[in-house]
């Protein structure tokens, strides 16, 4: 997602840019026109959306803490980013009004636009970006995404009131379009710099939406930002949003999502229940549209830090027992596609040359365990060596039936060639405590993003967390081989180089096997068709609501 002569060096920089934030293309039915609106008319002012959300809901709002499945759909009403990449991957100014990169890709020069304020009154200026992007890092912040996407950052410097220059440690091509997530959304600086501690439960941005009140586990809503008039570029007007209220509500179930849809009592529901997609596409009362999200794919983690998946062996084992397409169809109902590696094909610099290579066989896994030690086995048919039974703890939220569905179904599979997967309900916060702990051996995500550095992310040694600093490598993986590919990778600017480099970090995942890639998974929104005007954050593949209208 993130991305001998001076001139050929910029060239070279562009076109790796534009290249890098391709991330799939849109597949749209049910009477929707390409931008995801339907119907047609002129669009008019008034009305408050509803949209039903499951069950994910974040311990707090601010977009530099978050890092939850819901999170664009949640923080994108409030908050503006410095960058906007469009449908078909290209980077467009928004906050910035333009940069400059430097031959050897340490310093960004950003000139921001100017008449921007934030919802509190507080002017956006170099100041502010710099503000931001110190809080995104700083250990306080407890960042689990914002500062792992910007760690090469080392400082800024303010050039004047509308000019920061921004110094990298090291050459990162992902920086400009990890810059257009809403994860690094810009914050009021006011905010940051008068109550940082209010930044959760009081989200403070400059973006369309203004932040009303948030009754946890039952919804957020918003009102209208009259002021606003600095919308991301390609939105189809100018000015203040159409509509003049927002309401997010919080509905766990499939089913009372889906009939909240159906009754009128919500306007859009997102994370349509995959059962009930043929239903919304024949129903003329209403539209679907969908996005596929490029990055990691959805998978089931292994803890590698630990007993028992410590063991490369046993990691691998239970890989080969578990039949992933069988789960996937029955769990989806042929909405999801089975994922063929660690970056799903919408992805720049997925390695179609590995398709393949991760297989369903039992028999080698019962090979695999004979091979690490795991030969007797109790009555009940779960192996043991020394006494000790292999056994892993499975993490569940319960917030999502689909990740409970999938868990069960693996826990049967690994049982077939004597692996113990006990299931431990957990909330949000608890699951998400353990996991940054270490304590747990199975968990199952998805991770978002739009450019193969999310490897380096989920994976790399640096991301393990410390007490000085929370990472996002939930499997606590360290392989020297595998991070110095990384490492390459992220900073060369060479295509076919980087590609390279990309494709042997795979092939070495698929090796380490420190997580079972499920599936590739979409965004699957379904709405009333008096809902018009619905478009997507296609740094994300969320659906947004600038320029939806009520017909």
């Amino acid at each position: 997602m993130f991305t001998s002569s001076k001139p050929l060096l910029a060239a070279v920089l562009t076109a790796f840019l534009v290249a890098l934030t391709a991330c799939g293309s849109d597949d749209t039915s049910g009477g929707i026109a390409a931008d995801g609106a339907a119907g047609g008319g002129a669009p008019r002012a008034g009305g408050t959306l509803i949209l039903g959300e499951n069950a994910d809901e974040p311990t707090c709002l601010d977009p530099h803490q978050l890092s939850t499945t819901n999170t664009t759909v949640l923080d994108r009403p409030i908050f503006d980013s410095l960058i906007w990449q469009d449908a078909a991957g290209k980077l467009h100014p928004w906050l910035a009004a333009s940069w400059q990169v430097s031959p050897d890709g340490l310093t960004y020069t950003f000139k921001l636009r100017e008449g921007v304020k934030f919802h509190d009154g507080a002017p956006w200026n170099a100041e502010g970006l710099k503000a931001n992007l110190e809080h995104m890092r700083d250990p306080a912040t407890k960042s689990p995404l914002a500062a792992s996407y910007i760690a090469p950052y080392k400082d800024s410097k303010v050039i004047d009131e509308n000019t920061l220059e921004v110094h990298l440690s090291s050459p990162y091509s992902p920086f400009l379009n990890v810059l257009a997530q809403s994860y690094l959304a810009m914050i009021s600086p006011k905010q940051i710099k008068e109550a940082p501690q209010s930044t959760c439960e009081h989200p403070i941005g400059s973006g369309p939406f203004i932040f009303d009140k948030w009754t946890k586990g039952q919804s957020i809503t918003y009102h209208k930002n009259p002021d606003y008039n600095w919308g991301p570029p390609g939105a189809k007007h100018t000015g203040a949003a159409y509509l003049d209220g927002l309401e997010v509500r919080f509905l766990g179930e499939d089913a009372t999502r889906y009939n909240a849809l159906l009754s009128g009592e919500v306007n859009v529901i997102d994370n349509t229940p995959p059962s009930n997609v043929q239903d919304v596409k024949a129903n003329p009362d209403l539209g679907f549209t969908t996005v596929d999200r490029p990055g990691h794919p959805f998978s089931i983690w292994r803890n590698t830090g630990r007993a028992p998946f410590d063991d490369v062996k046993v990691r691998q084992a239970l890989t080969l027992a578990v039949d992933r397409k069988a789960i996937v169809d029955s769990v989806s109902f042929g909405q999801w596609k089975v994922a063929s590696g660690f970056v799903t094909p919408s992805t720049p610099d997925y390695a179609s040359s590995l398709e393949g290579k991760i297989t369903y066989d039992p028999a080698r896994a019962g090979q695999l365990l004979d091979e690490a030690g795991w030969t007797a086995k109790g009555a009940d048919g779960i192996r043991t060596k020394d006494g000790k039974r292999l056994t892993a703890i499975a993490l569940d939220t319960g917030v999502n039936p689909q990740n409970t569905q999938i868990l069960v179904q693996t826990q049967a599979a690994a049982a077939k060639v004597g692996i113990d997967i006990q299931i431990q309900n957990a909330t949000a916060q608890v699951a998400s405590d353990r996991t940054a702990a270490g304590d747990f051996d199975i968990s199952v995500g998805i991770w978002t993003t739009n450019t193969a550095d999310v490897l380096w992310i989920q994976y790399a040694s640096d991301n393990i967390t410390t007490t000085e600093r929370r990472g996002q490598n939930t499997t606590r993986l360290s392989d020297g081989k595998l991070d110095q590919l990384l490492t390459q990778a992220r900073e060369s600017t060479d295509d076919k180089t980087r590609a390279d480099l990309y494709t042997q970090a795979q092939a070495r995942l698929i090796e380490l096997a420190p997580a079972i890639p499920l599936y590739n998974r979409p965004s699957l929104v379904s709405f009333q068709k008096k809902v018009q005007g619905l478009d997507w954050d296609h740094a994300y593949g969320a659906v947004n609501f600038y320029d939806t209208w009520l017909g």
